[in-house]
């Protein structure tokens, strides 16, 4: 520590701490909580204690920087301070409440320093409780985080371009259904996996060539509304699956699928599946995740590179010579990591989002699946094309292949999916709607 003039500081701190915030309170840390290091830098100590129902649940310190202490006449790291921390409930409620904060996070609106027109501790309140400052100060802060995390990664001029790969999904918690509640009294319309479908009572049965497909899930699109994922489907009537298991022999890798929007729920009707395709029957709880693409879809974040870049390092390791991938994947690891708020266990299901991987990209994989072509990783003009292709596929459904250890598909314990291309999915045409599989 220093002897450069902290004390004035201190007093502050020290009259206005504790402060009660919704949800619990501020103090002072560590002793002392305010002091200045060798490097002239403004240190602090604070606490958060985080209460319910005046039961402490838990307390969390931290020690950060403020600045370097000569930056700012000692008048204003007052006025800066004072501020602050009469303004704590609300810094905080601007962030999302005490539950998502730490300590630090009291002082996260340290831009306001460079604005010259606050002066004294009356401006820096007003200030902090302005909303549209408040809006300001929390991008910057949102972009500087991800600047920091896109640096190694060689990505920290595309900020705006790797934020937009971000999507809302809905990842669906299922409940096997006893046949009894299978069966009896079914609700005609409600959302499920598996079971029976419900039909119009002329419609025909999903085929193609003449081989009836089996049904795998119905969504209720006005009970999915209110999800943000859920902004891209139609916001009433019901979307249904089905899907062969077997793809035709002049289809490589693409399983038929058929995706069907009944706009009326009251025409339909309860209709018996083939016993022998029949699906256990699951209930299914939709809740929010946010996904980036996973590691295999490695090629969403490279197209963000030069194109020769990326074309040349796909070629060395088309050749195997021991290059590198035109991204560092500890770099990307700890991106994705940290803003994908994903949870990982099995089984996995959702309605759009990222697809997760078993092995290897499963855009490309519904890039490729017709084709049947495996020269996509040698770095050719022709691979290279193939994997910007991919790029304009969004997935619809991922279906898990197991539940509990027991199969659901008739397939080897991956995932199926159903993917269509981003200006149909904007458009609503389901005929374009394509099927692959990644099993182990």
């Amino acid at each position: 520590m220093t002897d450069l003039p902290t004390d004035p500081l201190l007093e502050i701190l020290l009259r206005l701490l504790p402060a009660t915030v919704d949800g619990g309170r501020v103090e002072v840390g560590a002793q002392p909580p305010l002091w200045c290091d060798e490097q002239g830098s403004l240190r602090l100590s604070l606490r958060i204690v985080y209460v319910e129902d005046e039961v402490i649940m838990d307390v969390r310190e931290s020690e950060f920087s403020l600045g370097r202490l000569a930056d700012q006449p000692l008048a204003r790291w007052q006025a800066y301070i004072e501020g602050t921390l009469r303004a704590a409930a609300t810094i905080l409620r601007a962030q999302g409440g005490l539950d998502n904060c730490l300590p630090f996070d009291v002082f996260s609106f340290h831009a306001a320093l460079d604005d010259p027109a606050l002066v004294d501790a009356d401006d820096f309140v007003a200030a902090f409780g302005d909303a549209e400052r408040q809006a300001a100060w929390i991008e910057a802060l949102e972009e500087g985080s991800w600047r920091e995390l896109l640096e190694p990664c060689g990505l920290a001029d595309h900020i705006a371009e790797v934020r937009a790969l971000q999507r809302p999904s809905c990842r669906l918690q299922v409940a096997a259904l006893a046949p009894d509640e299978d069966e009896d009294e079914p609700i005609i319309g409600e959302s499920r996996i598996g079971g029976d479908p419900d039909l119009p009572s002329d419609f025909p049965w999903p085929s193609v060539a003449g081989e009836p497909l089996i049904f795998v899930a119905q969504f209720d699109l006005a009970a999915l509304a209110d999800l943000p994922a859920a902004a891209e489907l139609p916001t009433a009537g019901l979307l249904s699956f089905f899907y062969s298991p077997c793809p035709p022999d002049d289809w490589h890798l693409e399983h038929p699928v058929a995706v069907l929007h009944f706009a009326d729920p009251s025409a339909l009707v309860r209709r018996p599946a083939p016993p022998r395709d029949r699906l256990r029957a699951f209930a299914i709880e939709p809740t929010e995740e946010t996904q980036m693409p996973a590691m295999e879809s490695m090629y969403a974040y490279e197209a963000l590179l030069p194109a020769k870049q990326v074309q040349a390092a796909y070629e060395a390791l088309g050749r195997g010579d021991g290059s590198s991938p035109p991204i560092n994947d500890m770099a990307l690891a700890n991106l994705i990591s940290s803003v994908d708020d994903s949870n990982f266990e099995r089984p996995m299901f959702r309605l759009l989002g990222h697809p997760a991987s078993i092995q290897g990209d499963p855009y490309l994989d519904i890039e490729m699946a017709r084709a049947g072509w495996d020269g996509w990783q040698t770095g050719s003009d022709e691979a290279m094309a193939a994997h910007e292709r991919s790029r304009s596929w969004r997935l619809l459904l991922q279906v898990d292949a197991s539940v509990d250890g027991e199969l659901l598909l008739n397939q080897d314990g991956g995932f199926f999916y159903f993917f269509m291309p981003a200006d149909a999915l904007a458009a609503h045409d389901w005929s374009r709607v394509r099927g692959c599989l990644q099993c182990h």
